[in-house]
């Protein structure tokens, strides 16, 4: 009974105890409370300037390469375009004016400055040298006869049709014009893909070609100093032409000079049966001496094939050139209505 006395202390010091350690538990959670949120927020923000950091270096390195690339790719697209008129001109096989050639050397030139590859410029320009004669104060005009080794002729005459005209369907005259848009200077011949012989309209001289995928053979005979004629889509020239192309076709329709075999009217040259969809093929005729139309159109003008472009059946005699009339239908291909007035007349 002499302990009874201590239960109330007991008890007052079990309760003290219990508060002690509530208090004690209180503030030991405040502390990882405070603590922790300061930690994660320490820790989470170099990630983040990391991360910008990361963000924005590659915008630093990437723009110049991105201007450096673009720069490179416009001046390979220039020169893409001065190579395509070159091949024209060459496709054309007549020589380039002062004031042309003076614009394609300028441009070359603005090339080369800018750092485009001075090998490819320096082979274009070498290209464009070929096609160009200075005119000298009162020299005469056919001082291109000793350099193409040809006879003058302004005005030849054709004596021999150009294939069996019993195989002819219609025939296009010129100028048409094509998608892109694409101005036609030569007439189409349409045989409905019937195999039929090409034959020299006149004696000729083979002056250049093409063997390319989508021709397939490109042909072109010089009559004359001035006159020069064309075939397209031939798909089967004689074995002594075609044994001066290469084995396998070309990408593009860029021509090349050929050893210059010569030919009698009426001689037979090749076999075509035109285009794979149409069946036509081209026969054009170009004057240097004749400037049509579009020698003052600024869109037309930059060639020789579209400016000395002529009627092709004004050089045969003239009932040959009747028979060539008869066929005349200006609207047989929908794809390549003509381009203003004929070149033709009935």
């Amino acid at each position: 009974m002499r302990y009874a006395g201590f239960a109330p202390v007991l008890l007052l010091i079990i309760a003290a105890l219990v508060l002690a350690g509530g208090t004690l538990g209180y503030r030991y959670q405040s502390r990882i409370d405070v603590v922790s949120p300061k930690s994660e927020t320490a820790e989470s923000a170099p990630a983040t300037e990391d991360l910008k950091r990361e963000e924005n270096t590659p915008d630093i390195v990437k723009k110049p390469v991105e201007t450096k690339m673009t720069e490179r790719d416009d001046l390979a697209a220039e020169f893409a375009i001065l190579e395509r008129e070159i091949g024209e001109v060459e496709q054309s096989g007549n020589f380039l004016s002062e004031a042309h050639f003076n614009r394609l050397m300028s441009d070359l030139d603005a090339l080369s400055q800018s750092g485009f590859d001075p090998a490819r410029v320096l082979a274009l320009e070498e290209r464009v040298a070929q096609h160009f004669i200075k005119d000298s104060p009162g020299a005469p005009a056919p001082s291109t006869e000793a350099t193409l080794n040809c006879v003058s002729d302004p005005s030849p005459v054709f004596t021999n049709h150009i294939t069996d005209l019993s195989k002819v369907d219609y025939i296009v005259p010129p100028p048409t014009m094509g998608t892109g848009p694409s101005l036609k200077t030569h007439s189409y011949i349409g045989t409905d893909h019937t195999r039929v012989p090409v034959y020299a309209p006149a004696a000729l001289t083979l002056d250049n070609g093409s063997f390319f995928i989508d021709g397939p053979y490109l042909i072109e005979f010089r009559v004359s100093c001035e006159v020069k004629i064309r075939f397209g889509h031939i798909t089967e020239p004689i074995a002594a032409i075609k044994n001066l192309f290469p084995s396998e076709p070309k990408s593009d329709s860029r021509t090349e000079a050929l050893t210059p075999l010569t030919f009698a009217a009426g001689d037979l040259i090749a076999y075509t049966t035109g285009t794979n969809m149409a069946g036509n093929w081209d026969f054009g005729v170009y004057n240097s001496q004749v400037e049509n139309r579009y020698i003052d159109n600024p869109d037309w003008n930059d060639s020789a094939t579209y400016t000395s472009a002529v009627c092709p059946f004004d050089y045969f005699t003239p009932n040959l050139r009747s028979a060539y009339a008869a066929k005349f239908n200006a609207t047989a291909l929908g794809g390549n209505p003509p381009h203003g007035a004929s070149f033709c007349t009935p």
